[in-house]
């Protein structure tokens, strides 16, 4: 303890202020910003808990939602009797609707022999093929004349003549027959237009068949061939759009086979490409609808998926009836009424399977974030609800605004404190130094006070005593005396003269000054004063200068301070330089010397008050530090500046620059005229 305290008192004072410092702000500021770190991770904690809360409220709302769309569309089902119902008018409002979209949903059916449809253009073609019928059975044995004409013989005009003759005898369900083989001997016999007048007739039947295909199909067909075979088909778009539409029932290999030849027609033909477009597009809901209602009556189950999208069904078991929705219904009108109220704003609602298929809305984000879930059972099938933010950084707006500000009020308390710790260390250490400066100075002053005193007094001594009794020794002692009475005075005059200026009194008293002359005065007096130094004051002053207006005694004081500056800080030279020369209206002095010079970093300060140069020199060189301030105060008070120019080793040089009398410029001025 006592070594501890021994360490303590050792401590400088403007230590155990920085320390005190220390210890009554900035731990204060540290445990704030700890204190603040620990509400901040609160805050974090309690707004991921809100977001949580948030998103699993959101689901709940969102599942219950489900289950009512879910249970609506069950009950329109379970509302529709096969044995009464026959169109759309039959059905619930909203079933009305999805069917009415070409591609959106169908009504199925079951009964003999086939599954019945609702409407039957849903579907691009029926799920079960219609049984072949015979034609052989059903012709005539007049035609059989014509057929060995046109297909054996090649007799293609007596075939045209039998062939026209039996279409006033034979029945009318024959007729489209008969009129779909007349046009195809035109065609072969090369009579294109007759072939495709008869084509267009057969095309107007729209109820008539031949064997198990439709008149109009095969008639649409042929005349579609026909033209191709001589440039591009100008009924493809058309026929393309009547297979798309529904306009003829077929099974499925005739659909494909047909619509892979309009698509044929449709590449050499100059069609819209909108409507191709759109056409096509129709053609794929449809082509996705009806593979789930096959894949349905399969194996009925809620869920259908197929290549182009998921479907989803609800069935009624007896009487049998069930509706198929497809995925693009589903995601364009069912998905966002059932989840209208929840996704809004930044939430939106992700429809999962229950292997985590998505169903539903986007995708799962890359990066984390969070969500709510619950799970909606549903026959035998299991819905799985995710709700999340469309952007994550919005749920936590809140909490971030909170922050920024929290951490920009701290912040700012950081800068004060650090501004404030600066502002007290750099006037701590000013202060320290001035103190330092101070003492140094009371201590140098009372070394220059003593030296002139001590020897004033032994030499008064000597001559009260009586002891020197040689004239020629006591006219040296009495001149010494004096000397030392001058330098004692010329400090004491010093030292007013910075108090009178530290407190804004001093006066100066400004005259004509011919520079020349005095300065060869000035620097004769100083080497007198310092003979005993045997210092040679080196003069280069030109006869002629600009005359000045200022108190001599001051500047001469100034321009003393920087020779004596000069002699003591050039150890091992005795020469000083003094210079004077006319420069921009004005006057320059240099004082030069040949010393160690002043470092880069020193040479701004050395104007300071009670400021001396750092090094060795420093420690073996007196002074109070307040020359070159007072030579800097007299300068500018007569309006001229002061500079330094020095570098290390080579010694400095300071220059006066002086402004010249006005009347003296106007004189230089007309004698250059």
């Amino acid at each position: 303890m006592l070594a501890r305290a021994r360490q303590i008192s050792r401590l400088k004072p403007g230590h155990v202020l920085v320390a005190l410092f220390l210890l009554t702000v900035l731990l204060p500021a540290a445990l704030l910003a700890f204190l603040g770190f620990r509400a901040f991770r609160q805050e974090r904690r309690l707004a991921d808990q809100q977001v949580r809360d948030r998103l699993e409220r959101a689901a709940e709302s969102a599942a219950r939602s489900l289950e009512e769309e879910l249970r609506e569309w069950q009950r329109v089902t379970e509302a529709i009797k096969p044995d009464r119902t026959r169109s759309i008018e039959d059905l619930a409002e909203r079933v009305r609707i999805a069917v009415s979209e070409p591609g959106a949903a169908a009504v199925v059916l079951l009964g003999q022999p086939r599954p019945r449809l609702i409407p039957e253009s849903q579907l691009l073609y029926d799920l079960a093929p219609v049984p072949a019928r015979s034609l052989a059975a059903q012709l005539p044995d007049t035609l059989r004349e014509a057929e060995t004409q046109e297909l054996l013989t090649k007799n293609y005009s007596r075939a045209i003549q039998l062939y026209s003759e039996a279409l006033s005898t034979v029945q009318p369900s024959l007729r489209p027959t008969l009129l779909h083989r007349l046009a195809r001997t035109y065609r072969k016999s090369g009579q294109p237009r007759e072939a495709l007048r008869l084509y267009q007739k057969l095309a107007s039947m729209e109820d008539a068949h031949i064997g198990d295909l439709p008149a109009s199909l095969l008639a649409a067909y042929e005349a579609g061939e026909l033209q191709s075979a001589q440039g591009p088909a100008s009924g493809a778009l058309e026929f393309y759009g009547d297979l798309v539409n529904g306009r003829w029932r077929l099974d499925r290999p005739r659909y494909l086979f047909y619509s892979a030849t309009a698509s044929e027609w449709l590449t050499a033909a100059a069609a819209s490409p909108d409507a191709v477009a759109q056409l096509r597009e129709t053609e794929q809901r449809k082509q996705s609808l009806t593979r789930a209602v096959e894949e349905f009556l399969r194996r009925p189950r809620r869920l259908i998926a197929t290549d182009a999208a998921v479907h989803v069904a609800f069935w009624q078991p007896d009487p049998f009836a069930a509706l198929v929705l497809s995925g693009e219904f589903l995601n364009r009108r069912v998905w966002p009424r059932a989840f209208s109220t929840t996704s809004n704003g930044n939430l939106e609602v992700v429809l999962l399977d229950s292997k985590g298929g998505l169903l539903f809305g986007p995708a799962p984000a890359a990066a984390p974030q969070p969500f709510g879930v619950r799970v909606v059972q549903d026959a035998d099938f299991i819905w799985r609800i995710r709700t999340q933010a469309r952007d994550a950084r919005l749920l936590y707006a809140d909490l971030v605004n909170r922050q920024n500000l929290y951490l920009g009020m701290l912040l700012l308390l950081v800068m004060l404190l650090t501004f404030g710790t600066y502002l007290t260390a750099r006037t701590v250490r000013k202060e320290l130094e001035i103190a330092r400066m101070k003492s140094e100075f009371v201590s140098t002053v009372s070394h220059e006070f003593r030296s002139p005193l001590a020897g004033i007094r032994q030499l008064g001594e000597l001559l009260m005593l009586g002891r020197v009794r040689d004239d020629e020794r006591r006219q040296e002692y009495y001149r010494l005396i004096t000397k030392e009475s001058d330098r004692l005075g010329r400090l004491i005059e010093n030292l007013l003269d910075f108090s009178r200026m530290e407190e804004g009194r001093k006066e100066y008293r400004p005259e004509p000054l011919e520079p020349a002359g005095w300065l060869k005065r000035v620097a004769a007096e100083f080497e007198s004063e310092s003979a005993e130094k045997n210092v040679h004051v080196s003069l280069h002053v030109p006869s002629e200068l600009p005359t000045v207006q200022v108190d001599r005694e001051a500047l001469g004081c100034a321009v003393h301070n920087l020779l004596d500056n000069a002699v003591k800080y050039s150890p091992g030279s005795d020469t000083v330089w003094l210079e004077a020369e006319p420069a921009n209206g004005g006057v320059s002095i240099r004082v030069r010397d040949c010393g160690v010079g002043i470092a880069e970093e020193e040479q701004k300060h050395v104007f300071e008050k009670f400021y001396r140069g750092s090094g060795e020199i420093r420690e073996r060189v007196k002074g109070a530090g307040l020359g070159l301030s007072l030579v800097k105060h007299i300068v500018e008070a007569h309006g001229g500046t002061v500079e330094c120019q020095s570098r290390p080793g080579e010694g400095s040089t300071f220059t006066i620059h002086l402004a010249a009398r006005k009347e003296d410029d106007a004189a230089h001025t007309g004698r250059g005229r």
